[in-house]
């Protein structure tokens, strides 16, 4: 499997026309929260809001457990950590506006492979 340098999830929606059906790798926040499982971009400055609020800067995600070999409740460990996903990028299917739930998102990643990601300090 041939994945990209890390990139934002900023930088992921931008390029979706070009990344959607590749591998790629992302870094940013994963929130496990029901119903809005996704990978959110970092830092929280850049994050855009629009009508439909920070769903733009952020990617919805899904788990291949089968790539991941681990069961659903070893994802815990990850909830709201800066993260480092691995996987397939998705736009949107052309009868709906965006992915998951309630196609709130702009773009969908199935998840082949997670690691906890070191934040290193910006500045002086």
């Amino acid at each position: 499997m041939k994945v990209l340098n890390p990139i934002s999830v900023n930088d992921a929606i931008d390029r979706l026309a070009e990344l959607a059906g590749q591998d790629v790798s992302l870094v940013g926040v994963l929130s496990l929260d029901f119903e809005g499982t996704s990978i959110n971009h970092i830092p929280k400055s850049e994050c855009r809001s629009n009508v439909v609020g920070t769903y733009q800067s952020s990617i919805w995600v899904n788990f291949d457990f089968v790539a991941i070999n681990q069961c659903e409740q070893w994802l815990d460990q990850f909830d709201g950590r800066h993260v480092q996903v691995d996987g397939i990028l998705a736009a949107p299917e052309k009868s709906f506006n965006g992915c998951g739930h309630f196609s709130l998102w702009p773009a969908e990643l199935t998840v082949t492979a997670i690691a906890k990601k070191t934040v290193m300090p910006t500045g002086n």
